[in-house]
């Protein structure tokens, strides 16, 4: 059986499974919570793909989040309560 990759994962198939996600006090989404949303599509996926994911994904600016493993909050883009220094792309800082 080929291994899951994080490839396999569509952009917006984890997007709306952030979004999906009932959001935890503001706009937050527990990685606990997406990696059960994401899981009911694609069955289990390993919690280092699912972060290596996630990662991918706040790094291009495509969620907005904390991908460090601390607590895994998420939150759709457009939800941001702090647009322009959460979700942001990396190659914007470095401008």
């Amino acid at each position: 059986m080929k291994r899951m990759q994080c490839k396999d994962i569509p952009d917006q198939t984890f997007i709306d499974a952030v979004r999906r996600t009932t959001p935890v006090g503001t706009s937050w989404r527990m990685r606990w919570d997406v990696a059960t949303e994401l899981e009911s599509v694609f069955g289990p996926v390993p919690e280092n793909l699912f972060m290596a994911k996630a990662r991918r994904l706040v790094d291009r600016g495509l969620i907005g989040g904390c991908p460090c493993g601390c607590r895994g909050d998420f939150h759709p883009v457009d939800e941001c309560l702090s647009p322009g220094y959460c979700c942001r792309p990396k190659t914007e800082e470095r401008k």
